[in-house]
């Protein structure tokens, strides 16, 4: 299936999910307590802030409003809810297969958690994040590691519902693959996790999350 065709049948489904994402996702997501860890550490007063994959927004939705937030996610509902979450931020339709808009800035801070299960070129999408990077920069980017050891991660991609999401794929990779990335997106490497995604019956998967915390290199940009 074609990328365009996939991006909108997720559109579909977030669109109708949007409402209820916070409430039915807080139970089955386990990264929240890193997240909020990294964001007092990195984010300092006056920051820019690029919330890619942003959802609902509800990540970077209380952080002190001198911080300037620019989100962008796929689905128009998801960027309705955080748009009235938090009126003084930025938030666009976007799929960071593109290239982020020059016209949104450059940022010091950026988070892409949660959603790059469905990203089907890591190489690419990391690039595109670290293009958005001033020199210095840190990135907290979250993906589904593949591992030998653990049921249904044979593949690289992996079907995710064929009830909800025909066609729909789940993209995982190595930690190799995901060091080999990071690295030709000039990102250099700061901390590496494993850590409990998610776990929902309908998918039947265990999401394990590297979680990375990432810097753009002082001298490269």
């Amino acid at each position: 299936m074609k990328r365009a065709t996939r991006i909108e049948r997720l559109v579909d489904y977030y669109e109708d999910f949007a409402p209820d994402y916070v409430s039915t996702w807080k139970d089955i997501q386990h990264y929240e307590k890193p997240v909020r860890a990294f964001l007092r550490e990195a984010v300092a007063e006056g920051a820019r802030v690029l919330d890619a994959g942003c959802g609902p927004g509800h990540l970077t939705r209380d952080l002190p409003p001198s911080v300037e937030v620019v989100g962008f996610d796929i689905a128009e509902g998801m960027l309705e809810i955080a748009r009235e979450k938090r009126p003084h931020g930025a938030y666009h339709r976007h799929d960071y297969h593109l290239p982020i808009p020059r016209s949104w800035g450059r940022f010091d801070v950026a988070l892409a958690l949660g959603t790059l299960e469905f990203c089907d070129d890591l190489p690419l999408v990391l690039k595109n994040l670290a293009g958005a990077m001033r020199p210095g920069g840190r990135l907290l980017v979250s993906i589904v590691e593949r591992r030998p050891n653990v049921r249904l991660h044979e593949r690289h991609a992996r079907p995710l519902s064929d009830a909800e999401l025909t066609g729909v794929k789940m993209y995982l990779y190595t930690f190799a693959e995901q060091t080999d990335a990071i690295l030709a997106s000039g990102l250099l490497p700061r901390s590496y996790r494993l850590h409990p995604g998610w776990r929902h019956t309908e998918y039947d998967v265990d999401v394990l999350y590297a979680l990375w915390d990432l810097e753009v290199s002082r001298g490269g940009r």
